[in-house]
């Protein structure tokens, strides 16, 4: 009797505990007694910590807090319930976020890309960036421009430089759009290519003659950073940077400043 009576005791925890409910302990005879007060025997105890302890499904994955993925589980925890755009969001490694802040940008941008697909979405805190690879979806966004922000770079540029044509929206940007049409004219643009563009690209090969020579590796990026930086000074501001040639102290403040921002 004290066998069958101890069989009765252990029985209803030996199911798993994803199948118990209020409603099944509330029909339990241990729960139901007319002493609350009493503790549960000791065996019962054991024996609930002994199958929570073998359940394999309790056991989770955890990963150190160092790492940025549990901005990527966060971010995957908040958006689940209330997001059906079927949109994957990319999970950041640390090593990634490295090269986001301080490396080739379009390095993990193109990784995520190859394993996500030409739509993803890149969890960086409170806020979800959606970074599209797709010409056609591109150029629907350029089309539709006003339906979309211009986003964080806008937002570090207009503390920066101010609201120019290329961070001003709405009305603002209409009528600064309008003040600039004639040099985006096909006749000025023709010039500026002629004058500009290839003069600045003809200095960057020459720049990067002895380097093919040598057979000694170049940062491209850098190299078309200071290209960049020449054809904006001198097709904007008339000012001749000479980001290829030399360290101007005008560039190391436009750097420090994207840099600090």
């Amino acid at each position: 009797r004290t066998t069958s009576k101890l069989q009765q005791l252990t029985m209803p925890c030996s199911l798993p505990l994803s199948h118990l409910s209020l409603s099944s302990l509330s029909k339990n005879p241990l729960t139901s007694s007319p002493s609350p007060q009493k503790p549960y025997p000791l065996h019962h105890r054991l024996f609930v910590k002994s199958s929570i302890n073998k359940n394999p499904e309790t056991t989770t994955k955890t990963s150190s807090w160092v790492s940025p993925d549990w901005l990527t589980s966060l971010s995957k925890s908040l958006t689940t319930a209330k997001d059906d755009s079927g949109i994957p969001i990319a999970s950041a490694k640390l090593d990634d976020v490295s090269d986001l802040l301080g490396g080739a940008l379009f390095l993990p941008l193109f990784k995520w890309m190859n394993e996500y697909g030409p739509v993803y979405r890149l969890a960086a805190g409170p806020r979800n960036f959606v970074v599209v690879s797709d010409p056609a979806i591109a150029k629907h966004v350029l089309k539709n421009y006003g339906k979309y922000g211009k986003g964080l770079v806008a937002e570090v540029s207009e503390f920066l430089f101010g609201s120019g044509f290329a961070i001003a929206e709405g009305p603002l940007w209409t009528a600064r759009r309008r003040a600039v049409v004639p040099s985006l004219h096909k006749r000025y643009l023709s010039i500026m290519v002629d004058r500009v563009f290839s003069r600045c690209a003809e200095r960057l090969v020459e720049k990067l003659q002895p380097d093919a020579i040598n057979g000694t590796a170049v940062n491209m990026e850098d190299k078309f950073s200071q290209l960049t930086l020449d054809v904006i000074g001198l097709s904007v501001f008339n000012y001749n940077f000479d980001a290829l040639n030399s360290d101007s102290p005008v560039i190391e403040a436009v750097y420090t400043s994207l840099k600090e921002a």
